[in-house]
């Protein structure tokens, strides 16, 4: 399957390591193909995708979201998907 595009999403994760708290961020991306989308923990094929929004936030996170017929899967951005978006409604139609 050809790639078609891919956006950064990020996982914040929180350890405590004498006595300080840390938040450590892990960079990772998901992969839009041409009948679906990869997440490293998930695939999904675009009949199970019913819609893809996006919402910003006040800090420099947004969020990404996965309307599925799984459930609603969120993830942390850091910059706009508008083009992601737009490949994957393409795709759609």
């Amino acid at each position: 399957m050809k790639l078609i595009a891919s956006h950064p999403f990020i996982i914040v994760s929180r350890t405590i390591d004498w006595n300080q708290q840390q938040y450590i961020e892990q960079k990772h991306y998901l992969h839009l193909y041409e009948d679906h989308i990869i997440s490293p923990t998930e695939k999904f094929l675009l009949d199970e995708v019913w819609d893809m929004s996006y919402r910003s936030s006040n800090s420099d996170i947004g969020f990404l979201y996965l309307h599925t017929n799984r459930g609603l899967y969120s993830f942390h951005v850091k910059s706009e998907p508008r083009q992601f978006i737009s490949l994957y409604k393409e795709l759609k139609q």
